[in-house]
């Protein structure tokens, strides 16, 4: 009877911790899911702030960056709240770390971009009165400086991001399985649903490289050229030649050049 009943509660207690078991790893599985949701929801919120920038007229809107990157923060930080089951664990605790960070290095990489073309913008390119004041010349030289770094952080935006997130996951707490969870949830719900977008980093150099070399050309021949009442008045037939159609390729490509920093990004058909 004795060796039944030890039998019997061996058994139960086999049972129990099978249970158990099966439990805890359940409560594990959807502790990852839920936190790669977060993780993979962070990374939309950021690309969609990308979007709301992209669509600006920065020549109507300059300070549009600075509104974006606070109305980015503060959805950031509303998600934890919306995607928890109320429960609070150390992974969670982890990936809304690794949120906030993501965030901070998304704002700064959009001040990098759009803050430089926002400054550009403000510029009355084609004013010739510019050249009448250095102080403002040396900032248009400055700012377009700028804008070709911009360009370039533009042109590799998508990588740089993939990049990022990668990073910061695998350098956290997390778990072996609750990384790779995150980066498939990440790559299969956002990262792949966008693709490079059509901008074209030698055209926005082209535009900067052609404004750059108009100023600099009437600078560096001073005798050649008068200015009359916001207009130049040429002693040098060549001079005004090169001059007029430096000033025609300005206007022409001007247009294109801000419709590059619309299409930095795009999705994916």
């Amino acid at each position: 009877m004795k060796k039944i009943l030890a039998c019997g509660g061996l058994l139960l207690a086999g049972i129990i911790a099978f249970t158990f078991i099966g439990h805890y790893r359940e409560v594990r599985e959807e502790q990852r899911e839920q936190t790669a949701q977060l993780l993979a929801r962070c990374v939309n919120e950021s690309l969609l702030s990308l979007f709301r920038l992209q669509a600006n007229e920065w020549r109507d809107r300059p300070d549009l960056y600075r509104d974006e990157a606070a109305r980015l923060s503060k959805n950031v930080a509303a998600l934890p709240q919306r995607l928890s089951s109320g429960e609070d664990y150390p992974e969670w605790r982890e990936a809304v770390l690794i949120c906030e960070q993501f965030t901070e290095h998304t704002n700064a990489q959009h001040r990098t971009i759009f803050r430089p073309l926002a400054a550009f913008a403000e510029l009355p390119v084609g004013d010739n009165r510019l050249l009448g004041d250095r102080r403002e010349l040396r900032q248009l030289r400055r700012r377009l400086a700028s804008v070709e770094v911009s360009a370039r952080a533009a042109d590799r935006y998508l990588q740089d991001m993939q990049r990022d997130i990668a990073q910061l996951v695998n350098d956290s707490g997390l778990s072996a399985a609750t990384r790779q969870a995150a980066e498939q949830q990440i790559n299969s719900e956002v990262l792949d649903r966008y693709r490079r977008g059509a901008f074209s980093l030698k055209q926005v150099l082209a535009h900067t490289g052609r404004v750059h070399h108009y100023y600099k050309l009437l600078a560096g021949n001073p005798r050649g050229w008068t200015l009359r009442a916001g207009g130049l008045y040429f002693h040098d037939r060549a001079l005004r030649s090169e001059v007029d159609q430096l000033n025609s390729a300005v206007f022409q490509g001007e247009g294109q050049f801000y419709a590059n920093w619309k299409q930095v990004l795009q999705r994916q058909q």
